[in-house]
């Protein structure tokens, strides 16, 4: 499955029930394509939650950004240093959507050990009952 460089799979505080998009002034540069899911294990890290790789399901929103130059201002906000990832909060990679749409897409995979509560429901936004 090759990656649509225009694909991002949110998980949390980008999601539009968090309104990320909004107060990063790219809301007009992505639309929602849908909800996704992908394999992968959640925590919460306290005002925002962490993938990890793994064998549960994590579930979020399909972006499609109509701008790439918003790929630099979504590196900035989630930590993601290409130059740096050893010291990157998040690193950004490939990931094969698990439903429809069936694609492979981006995502921010928390890049260190996560020290919060595992997040059993793979869900954010039901975690935290859709609200910030």
């Amino acid at each position: 499955m090759s990656v649509s460089p225009l694909h991002l799979a949110t998980y949390g505080t980008l999601m539009q029930a968090f309104g990320g998009c909004s107060r990063l002034g790219i809301a007009d540069r992505v639309s929602v394509v849908g909800t996704c899911c992908f394999e992968g294990v959640l925590y919460d890290l306290g005002s925002f939650p962490g993938a990890v790789p793994g064998e549960n399901i994590v579930y979020g929103e399909l972006l499609r950004l109509h701008d790439p130059r918003v790929w630099s201002i979504l590196d900035q906000y989630e930590g993601y240093d290409a130059d740096r990832e050893a010291d990157s909060l998040f690193v950004r990679r490939q990931v094969d959507l698990r439903a429809p749409p069936e694609r492979a897409a981006w995502v921010y995979w928390f890049n260190g050990r996560p020290d919060g509560e595992r997040i059993a429901s793979g869900d954010w936004a039901r975690y935290n009952g859709g609200s910030p």
